[in-house]
């Protein structure tokens, strides 16, 4: 008769996820540090954080401006600016944290 597998609703939350972790991401900064926080543009002028301890999950972010990171991070807490910008899918952000900051 019909298919045994059970009827899946469509979940708006799954499909943003979905896409903004195969996003293209641009990484502008990142703190020092054995556990670096990454300043990421998402998307044209949306800058966001990523942390450690989310696993750098691209949808685990919290907002900031462009003042937030010239005077807090960069002025203040001593963020290095990645200049240029490096780009890449936003599921790349914990290989490039491995491979690139935490070199021992």
């Amino acid at each position: 008769m019909g298919s045994t597998e059970p009827f899946r609703r469509h979940d708006p939350r799954r499909s943003c996820r979905l896409r903004r972790m195969d996003a293209e991401i641009k990484v502008l900064a990142h703190s020092p540090g054995r556990y670096p926080i990454l300043v990421v543009e998402l998307a044209p002028g949306e800058l966001r954080t990523v942390y450690f301890e989310t696993g750098y999950d691209a949808d685990r972010t919290k907002p900031v401006t462009e003042d937030w990171l010239r005077d807090n991070a960069i002025g203040r807490h001593s963020f290095v600016e990645v200049d240029p910008p490096r780009e890449m899918p936003a599921s790349a952000l914990r290989d490039f944290v491995r491979r690139e900051l935490l070199e021992d």
